[in-house]
């Protein structure tokens, strides 16, 4: 790759990353909950703003947090069609060197929020068996798609800050410019490389440096679950965002019944608390000096009347026939619980999020009733498996291209933790009826909840040492019961 198709390619990428920044930004910010106001008129007061602020429940980030909270990598395989055994040592110098127990959360969670978690795969200067398996934020970089095969990345660009230093407010001379940033880009094929660099985040890109790498192809995995035959992203979030939107408003509404209709109000109709004298000229309240009192609009403070108090013990009078009391009733806060409740349940059908996630849907249901309500779950986790699946093995090729390793074989198949909601009594009863009818041990016992690859090599050895044990036993159990002979005497003396 040289400059000059290295620059092209920076200027585009650069460019699409600019373009997707706005809606991812807004993605992201609606997943953790900073959300827009519910609908409001123009020019309502402080009272107001303050209960939109209370009225968003951020409902998102369950709906994208709930089928990878299930979602966990148990370990891998290698080997033929016919023979497939645990990768040890991928797990080992892969996988658990770079952390990916704790680290593989943040490729699925904007997988779901953007439908692109991401990797990239380095080779180690230090180490070159234990390569360096980073997740990457899609944000900041950019792949090019093969128009023929959009599965195919032509090239890649990724951009990161520096910071410098805190920026100066001094004046400076004409001419003199202190960076407190620079900007780097990355543009990487299948390949080589090549750095540039551009001072504050602004102005000409600056040739840095290339080189090659020996991975023979873009050093980038990507993480999709809605991509289409284009290539192109659909975010799981998108169409649940104007739901939330719908939901925040409908709490909103609620919050405002509550504080202004909520209870019972008290009228009085027809009554004039204004004081006259006996030819009917208002009384005035005034000053010490007599002069007639103002108030803060500049408008004379007439004398009122008060009929008094509100009390269990006490009584109201009115003077006036006209005067009215009655009572409003207060607001049916039923109709907006309702209707809350029915977009929430279309909220969570739509996200694929089973009925137990609201308590008040679920009650008194049997394992197979709950197993029959979060099936839809388990079809979406299913789906998001298979696709990640796929991802984990071409990040396994690149990883061990970058150990020096022969990738003919490298994690044929990934093994997932089991987080389908079971009884635990009727999984080991299903194990044991197995294995009592000849099912292999270790496959059986990786049917149970929480069993790893290192958990099952444990129980395998620990198997093995107690048949070893029970064998030795049957062996001695006749010798120490044979009657002891002559010779054996001699022999013991």
């Amino acid at each position: 790759m040289d400059q000059r198709t290295a620059l092209d390619r920076l200027t585009i990428g650069i460019a699409e990353i600019e373009k997707k920044t706005k809606p991812w930004e807004r993605r992201e910010d609606y997943f953790r909950g900073d959300q827009d106001d519910p609908y409001a008129p123009q020019g309502v007061n402080e009272e107001y703003q303050e209960l939109q602020d209370q009225a968003k429940a951020n409902v998102l980030e369950i709906a994208m947090r709930a089928p990878i909270q299930r979602i966990a990598v148990d370990g891998f395989t290698r080997g033929s069609a016919t023979k497939q055994e645990p990768d040890k040592a991928f797990w080992r110098d892969v996988w658990q060197a770079n952390k990916l127990d704790r680290q593989q959360r943040k490729i699925y969670e904007p997988m779901m929020v953007h439908d692109m978690g991401l990797t990239g795969v380095w080779m180690n200067q230090a180490n070159k068996k234990r390569p360096i398996v980073r997740v990457e934020n899609g944000k900041r970089v950019h792949l090019e798609l093969d128009p023929q095969d959009p599965t195919r990345i032509l090239w890649a660009v990724k951009t990161y800050t520096e910071r410098l230093r805190m920026p100066t407010s001094i004046a400076l001379p004409a001419g003199v410019n202190i960076s407190s940033s620079r900007q780097f880009g990355w543009v990487y094929d299948d390949g080589t490389w090549s750095r540039w660099i551009r001072e504050n985040g602004a102005g000409s890109w600056k040739f840095d440096a290339d080189g090659t790498h020996d991975l023979e192809d873009v050093p980038f995995v990507p993480y999709s679950l809605n991509d289409d035959a284009d290539g192109k992203l659909h975010p799981s979030i998108t169409p649940l965002m104007p739901q939330q939107d719908a939901l925040n408003t409908i709490r909103f509404n609620t919050l405002l019944a509550m504080q202004f209709s909520a209870y019972r109000q008290r009228v009085f109709v027809g009554y004039d608390p204004v004081l006259k004298d006996e030819t009917g000229q208002i009384l005035w309240q005034r000053n010490s000096d007599n002069t007639i009192r103002l108030d803060a609009q500049g408008q004379p403070m007439p004398m009122l009347s008060t009929p008094g108090r509100v009390g269990v013990d006490r009584a109201l009078v009115f003077p006036g026939a006209d005067t009215k009391v009655f009572d409003l009733a207060e607001s049916n806060l039923k109709n907006y619980i309702d209707v809350f409740d029915s977009f929430l349940t279309t909220f969570f059908a739509t996200g694929h999020i089973p009925p137990q996630y609201q308590l008040n849907k679920m009650a008194n249901l049997s394992g197979d009733a709950m197993a029959g309500a979060e099936s839809t779950l388990q079809a979406l986790i299913d789906d998001i498996q298979q696709a990640t699946g796929e991802s984990h093995e071409q990040m396994a090729i690149l990883a061990a291209r970058a150990a020096g390793e022969d990738t003919a074989d490298v994690a044929s198949e990934v093994i997932w933790g089991d987080g389908e909601v079971r009884s635990f009594a009727q999984v080991v009863d299903a194990v044991v009826k197995l294995i009592s009818i000849g099912f292999p041990r270790r496959s059986a016992f990786e049917m149970i909840p929480g069993a790893t690859q290192t958990k099952v090599e444990t129980w395998m050895d620990q198997l093995a040492e107690e048949s070893d044990d029970a064998l030795l036993s049957g062996l001695l159990r006749p010798v120490a019961g044979r009657p002891q002979e002559a010779g054996d005497a001699a022999v013991g003396s």
